[in-house]
């Protein structure tokens, strides 16, 4: 049985491009999340499969996921977030192109 195992990148770009969403306002910033296995699509753009914290604790509002082209990468489209601060990131029920769910041991990160 494999265990899907993948390495999560994050990168903070801020300030968000000019174009804004409905739900978002100028105060946006994006995270990169690259995995070293395509992603499946299953659940991919449920904003409730990922979880930001700021160092205190306090959860960053996730707007909208976007999948970048290869399927190894997804943008989450968040508020504004503190370059200098670090951040933890949880991701839950996302598979690979095999079905295998993200390992346990995988599934935060911190930047």
């Amino acid at each position: 049985m494999k265990i899907f195992q993948f390495i999560i990148l994050l990168t903070i770009i801020v300030p968000f491009a000019k174009t804004t969403f409905p739900q978002q306002n100028a105060d946006t910033s994006k995270v990169l999340v690259t995995f070293n296995e395509p992603i499946s699509h299953d659940g991919i753009f449920d904003i409730h499969n990922y979880q930001i914290y700021r160092e205190d604790s306090t959860p960053i509002k996730i707007f909208k996921v976007g999948v970048v082209k290869g399927d190894k990468a997804l943008v989450l489209f968040t508020e504004k977030q503190d370059p200098n601060s670090k951040y933890k990131i949880f991701i839950y029920n996302l598979k690979d192109k095999a079905g295998n769910l993200i390992s346990e041991s995988h599934r935060m990160a911190v930047y």
